[in-house]
């Protein structure tokens, strides 16, 4: 099981926490961590902290800001 805190509570978005990721869901996965950032969860955690909420941006929203290229 995920531990919390990378996963979004219910109708929410998390953001990774990666600068310049713009990856945003319902979960931030070990596979995204390894193969976009090759680096394990942990190890994101410990250089970067844990994902953003972002709940307060629809899907629509943060789809777009990642075309604009924007900072969620």
């Amino acid at each position: 099981m995920t531990e919390p805190y990378w996963n979004a509570k219910q109708g929410a978005y998390i953001k990774c926490p990666v600068p310049n990721c713009n990856h945003t869901g319902i979960v931030i996965t070990k596979a995204h961590c390894r193969l976009v950032h090759d680096m394990t969860r942990e190890e994101v955690r410990k250089k970067y902290g844990f994902p953003e909420n972002v709940s307060k941006l629809t899907k629509k929203q943060i789809e777009a800001m990642k075309k604009r290229g924007s900072r969620i």
